[in-house]
Formats: structure tokens, C-alpha cells, sequence
């Protein structure tokens, strides 16, 4: 009876020895075996380029710092069978891959958001400093010669050049100081722009193994040199400038001179436009007769009442360049007609900030422009009341993007559709007016 007992006993043991086991198990389904790889690898047909652990699950909850080292392990080696097919050299991605490593306030800055929208005067406030113009006057004279030659091969005027050097690094001053490996790590292991990233780290380990050097630093999104090329830029567009053999836009700057301007030229800048230019209406703009998504010759936009803000008229050679109307800050703000190096502007960077900030500064360092013409009104557009409007807009059909609080292409085309069936200009800027109309209309239908 007592062998009996005690094998009962055993059995009642067994059992709750496999029981906690299983509530283990269930508790902790991030934690798998890392030979059991397949089960990690990611199925969704979008992005298969990397691991992880039942993210769904880890996300609600939030990894363990265990986890996250284990499924970083795990990534690493789906990630090096992966770096060796795409024909980097299995030598070196076995002496890297061991040495890549995780920066957390890379993923931190990633996520950043401001709480106010980055608008036109706020933006070339930032952008067109006098220290940054007086600058840009001094590098463009230093290097005169050297930009002469690049722009007689590759049709990029030397002042365009500086106006980038200035946006991109403030002549080189602020290059970054971020491991560029390791930010390309990070971005790489992180689920948010997972296959955008492992493409540019994969290219960025060719670079190093090609260049025989380990020595990049640059930004916390993986940019480095003087105009902080993406990996992938720099390996389809970067020239040796200087004759020597190598390929360094971190430390020559003939090198990076010339990799700025062949990119340029590839995207197609055309010699002897500049990028567009201010302008104002002769008279009060009649909204029914100017569609702003159209493209006109320069004489079509003088015939329906635009001309130079500076108060000159349209050279008859300009007559005949095709532009687009541009209005950064709505119809009270300033108005440009941009050409098609304003376009070749935004394959560089697809901010329309941005671009409007080369072009002014451009003008500025070459001295085509001391200012703008038009009266500043500014008033500061919080990111929450962007959210608003995504959501105002989304509640009547017009949006159906998600209300994160960025103003991008689809917000700014939900606003002009809106507009145009309110018959307002359809100039898809977000201010107050536009808000308080959103509002109104939703305090009636609740």
C-alpha cells in the first residue's frame, strides 16, 4: 500500500511539475529556443529581412532586457546568412556581425516628434541665419576654383553646392558623431522601417569592406560626410573628386563636392534654371481660374496675374519654363512658381521645406536674393491640432490616412479636396480657420 501511495504521489507530482511548466510556457511566449530560427523569421509578404519574438505579444507587455538580447542574437544570425547573399564578403560579415551592436537613443530619436509643426517661417528661420549665409559666402569664394570645374562637368551651379553643404552639415562643422554601423543596426533590428534599413546596412558593410575601414561616424539615421549620403546613395552616386583612387566624403572635400554634384545631375538638374522664385499677384487672385496642382509656362502664370515679387518683370528667355505654384503658407502667405530643380531638390530630401530652404539660401549665398517680400504671419500649428484636423477630415470622408499628427502629402490632399468642396482655395494648408470650420461642421452633426 505504501509503494502505492508513493507512486500516486509521483504521479500527482509529474503532473504539477509539467503544469507550472506549461504556465510558464504561455507566459513567456517571446522566449524560444534561437535554433528554432524559422519560427522567428517574419511570414507578413512586406518584410522578410529579420526575426522576432512573438511581437504582438512583446509589444503589449514590452521585452525583458533578456528578450531583447536574445531576439537581437537571433536577428543577427538571419541577418549575416542574409548580408552574405546579397554578395558581401562572408570573411568580413563574420568578423562584424559579432561587433554590431544596439544604441537605444537611436530608436528614442526615431520616434521623436515636436509638439509643433515644422511650417515655412519656421523652418527658414532656422535655415537662412545670417551666420549660415555670411558662411556660405566665405566657403563658395575658398572654394570657387574647385566648384567652377565640377560645375562646367556636371552643369550644378557652385552655389547650389555650398547652399547644401550649409543644410546638410553646416559646411562640414556638424557632421555627427553616431557609429554608423551601429545606428544602421539598431534602425535594422527595429520592426519600423525594418527592410529600408537592413538594404542601406547590408550596402553600408560593402562600403567598409571596399574602403578597408571601419572609421564612419555621422547621424543617428545612418547619414555620414560632408552631405550626409545614406549608404546606399554613396555606393550609386559617390565619385572620386581628387584623382587619389578612393572614394572619402568624410575627409576630402573634393570627393564630396563632386559625389553632391554627380548625384545632382543625375536627378536630372538642369543647367541654367535656377530652382524658381517669388511672386505676387497683380491683383486679387481669382481662385476658379488657378489650379495649383497644374504645371504652365511661366508666360501662362504672368497671363494669370503672377509676377516677380521684387517688383521686376519676367525676363522673355523665362517665359517659356514651366513651373508650379507653390503656396508653403496657404493663400496669405508667400507664393513661388518652382521649376524642375526644385523637383531634383526633393529627390535629394522629399521635404518641400527643405527644398524651398536650398533654393533660398542658394539665392542668398549668390546674392540673386536678400529677402522675401511677402508680410510674415506666423502663428505656431501644434502636432495635436494636426490630429484634429486628420480626424474632423476622416469623420466626413475626406482622410483616411492615420491621425499621427504629421502634415504630409495625403492630409495636405484631404484638406485641398475639402476645400474645393467649400469652395475655398485649395491651397491645403492647416491653420486655425481651416479648424474651426472642422469643428463647427462637427459640433452640428453631434
Amino acid at each position: 500500500m505504501a509503494y502505492t501511495a508513493l507512486k500516486r504521489l509521483l504521479f500527482l507530482w509529474c503532473i504539477l511539475f509539467v503544469g507550472v511548466a506549461w504556465v510558464k510556457a504561455i507566459a513567456k511566449p517571446g522566449v524560444q529556443s534561437v535554433d528554432a530560427k524559422d519560427s522567428f523569421i517574419q511570414k507578413d509578404g512586406q518584410d522578410n529581412t529579420g526575426v522576432k519574438a512573438d511581437p504582438a505579444h512583446l509589444e503589449k507587455r514590452g521585452k525583458t532586457s533578456d528578450e531583447k538580447a536574445a531576439s537581437f542574437e537571433a536577428w543577427k544570425r538571419v541577418f549575416a546568412k542574409e548580408a552574405k547573399s546579397a554578395g558581401v564578403t562572408p570573411a568580413f560579415v563574420d568578423f562584424i556581425v559579432p561587433r554590431m551592436a544596439l544604441l537605444p537613443e537611436v530608436v528614442r530619436l526615431d520616434r521623436n516628434q515636436p509638439e509643433f509643426l515644422a511650417d515655412f517661417w519656421f523652418y527658414t528661420d532656422r535655415a537662412l541665419t545670417p551666420e549660415r549665409i555670411a558662411r556660405g559666402r566665405e566657403m563658395l569664394k575658398a572654394h570657387r576654383a574647385t566648384l567652377d570645374v565640377l560645375a562646367q562637368r556636371y552643369g550644378v551651379p557652385a552655389h547650389y553646392i555650398v547652399a547644401f553643404w550649409g543644410m546638410e552639415t553646416n559646411y562640414g562643422t556638424h557632421k555627427g558623431h553616431v557609429d554608423t554601423l551601429n545606428a544602421l543596426t539598431t534602425l535594422a533590428f527595429d520592426e519600423r522601417r525594418r527592410t529600408f534599413f537592413t538594404r542601406e546596412l547590408i550596402t553600408f558593410l560593402k562600403i567598409m569592406d571596399r574602403e578597408q575601414t571601419l572609421d564612419f561616424k555621422g547621424s543617428w539615421a545612418g547619414a555620414f560626410g560632408h552631405f550626409q549620403f545614406m549608404p546606399t546613395t554613396y555606393m550609386a552616386y559617390a565619385v572620386d573628386g581628387n584623382g587619389d583612387g578612393r572614394i572619402d566624403v568624410i575627409h576630402q572635400l573634393e570627393d564630396a563636392f563632386a559625389s553632391a554634384a554627380h548625384y545632382l545631375k543625375t536627378m536630372r538638374w538642369q543647367e541654367h534654371v535656377r530652382w524658381g522664385r517669388e511672386v505676387v499677384f497683380q491683383k486679387k487672385a481669382d481662385w476658379e481660374k488657378i489650379d495649383l496642382t497644374a504645371t504652365y509656362s511661366v508666360a501662362k502664370w504672368e497671363q494669370l496675374g503672377l509676377v516677380p515679387a521684387d517688383g521686376s518683370r519676367w525676363a522673355e528667355e523665362d517665359k517659356d519654363i514651366l513651373a508650379e505654384l507653390r503656396l508653403p503658407m496657404g493663400t496669405k502667405g508667400p507664393a513661388f512658381l518652382t521649376y524642375a530643380n526644385f523637383k531634383t531638390i526633393m529627390r535629394w530630401n522629399r521635404s518641400e521645406l527643405y527644398a524651398f530652404a536650398i533654393g533660398l539660401l542658394a539665392d542668398r549665398i549668390s546674392g540673386q536674393a536678400d529677402r522675401l517680400y511677402t508680410p510674415r504671419v506666423h502663428q505656431p500649428f501644434s502636432v495635436e491640432r494636426v490630429r484634429l484636423i486628420q480626424r474632423y477630415l476622416a469623420e466626413q470622408g475626406y482622410y483616411r490616412g492615420e491621425a499621427d499628427g504629421r502634415a504630409g502629402p495625403l492630409t495636405r490632399a484631404a484638406v485641398r479636396a475639402y476645400q474645393r468642396d467649400h469652395s475655398l482655395p485649395p491651397d491645403g494648408h492647416l491653420d486655425e480657420v481651416l479648424l474651426n470650420r472642422l469643428e463647427t461642421k462637427n459640433h452640428d452633426n453631434h
